[in-house]
Order: structure tokens, then C-alpha cells, then sequence
């Protein structure tokens, strides 16, 4: 099984590959696509130079990384932010499970501009989850979608739906790993991986209260609407 996740900006999501990362049956990728967006976008980045000499830049490459090795572990799971996918088509992730981690704009706007001056909603990438959702619905795609403060409010508790969903067995391990960095993170982890890096796996906390400054309210507001969007597929 292939399992694709569809993220924003990257803390939760790089805490979830972790996560999964602690599993025997289960390999992770952290996003292969990114070179190849950069090099078909143009997109700045912090880390721009470094991923493009590392990682794939052609959509050929950029593909086969989201493919298993033959003599890895049974499951793959692929950390991609939404809109990665800029160059390529979707039906190339066909036989995927899908899996959306969507955040409320107010912490999403808050973590991006810490990196990235005024961030479109491009970068948010609400409109691309969107559009990944919509792609499964019609293509009967296994979909599931994940709001980043359930996650972390109650980690075990979500992350054991989505074992349920994929039909994997819960491993307790998950819930912890190592600090520092990792051997499968990208080029990018010195720029946004801190905060990660200095954790030892999961601890419940309860969401935070982010402000958004009065610049951004407008672009908050239409990505508000988006993002409710997605939190009302699962039911």
C-alpha cells in the first residue's frame, strides 16, 4: 500500500511521518515531489539550492521516488505538501491512499510567514487539498481527511482511526521517536524542522489562539472557507 499525504505547511505533517516512520512494515518518503516543484514554479524557498542539487527535478524522477523499492518494507507513505502537484497529473497517484491533513488558517498563516514573506493562497494550499479531495471523490479514491488540532489534542486516539482506515494494525511505537533529525528528512529540515526535531514523539496539547495580522484577514477569510470545506468530507 501507498499512502499520500496531502499537507500544508510541514511541523504536524513531519511529526506524522515520523510517527509512521516507526513501524516495521512501513517506509517514508519526505516530499519527493518538492524538487521538481521548484523546478517547474520557480517557487523561493529557503531551501531552493539545496533540494534541486538533491532531489529529483524531472517529473519522470520526481514519480519514481513515490514508487516503492522491491526490497523495502510492505507500505510507503509519502509526505507531500498540496500543491506539489503543480506539473504533473493527478491520475499518476491512482492507486494511492489518500490522506489530507488540513490545519485552521489562523496557525497556518502564522507558521508560513515565519518563512515565507507574504504567502499566497498558493502556499496555504488549501485550494489543492481541495482539489485532491474533489479528484477522489470522483475517481472513488480512498480519501480520509485530518485536522491537525484534533491530531494534536488527542494523538493517539486519531492516529488509531487512521490505522483503522488503512487497515493497519495499531503499533504503539508510533507514538514516540527519537529527537533530532532523521535520515529521510529533505535538504529543507534546517529551515522548518526545528520544532520536530526537538521532540521525543506526541503530547496532547490543546489548540492555540493565533492572531492574524490585519493584512492577511482577507486571505485568511477566503481560506476559512476552504478549509471547512474539507473538515465536512469525512462525515
Amino acid at each position: 500500500m501507498i499512502i499520500s499525504l496531502w499537507s500544508g505547511p510541514r511541523n504536524c505533517s513531519t511529526a506524522l511521518m515520523y510517527s509512521m516512520a516507526q513501524r516495521d512494515d512501513m517506509a517514508v518518503r519526505d516530499e519527493p515531489l518538492f524538487g521538481h516543484f521548484l523546478a517547474s514554479t520557480g517557487a523561493a524557498r529557503p531551501s531552493r539550492e539545496e533540494t534541486m542539487a538533491q532531489w529529483p527535478t524531472t517529473s519522470e524522477g520526481a514519480l519514481a521516488w513515490c514508487k516503492p523499492a522491491h526490497d523495502g518494507p510492505q507500505h510507503l507513505f509519502l509526505k507531500h505538501m498540496g500543491n506539489h502537484i503543480a506539473g504533473l497529473s493527478m491520475d499518476a497517484f491512482s492507486g494511492h491512499h489518500h490522506v489530507i491533513l488540513t490545519r485552521h488558517p489562523d496557525a497556518v498563516m502564522k507558521s508560513y510567514s515565519a518563512h515565507v514573506n507574504e504567502p499566497t493562497m498558493e502556499d496555504l494550499c488549501y485550494l489543492n487539498q481541495l482539489a485532491w479531495a474533489e479528484q477522489c471523490i470522483e475517481a472513488g479514491w480512498p480519501l480520509y481527511v485530518i485536522e491537525s488540532d484534533a491530531l494534536l489534542e488527542n494523538p493517539r486516539k486519531v492516529l488509531k482511526k487512521l490505522c483503522a482506515w488503512l487497515g493497519l494494525a495499531w503499533d504503539e511505537r508510533m507514538m514516540q521517536w527519537k529527537p533530532g533529525a532523521r535520515p529521510e528528512d529533505g535538504p529543507w529540515a534546517k529551515y522548518w524542522y526545528e520544532r520536530v526535531h526537538r521532540s521525543t514523539g506526541w503530547e496532547p496539547r490543546p489548540p492555540k489562539i493565533h492572531p492574524v495580522a490585519i493584512q492577511m484577514q482577507e486571505l485568511r477569510d477566503e481560506a476559512l472557507k476552504f478549509y471547512q470545506t474539507l473538515l465536512s468530507i469525512n462525515g
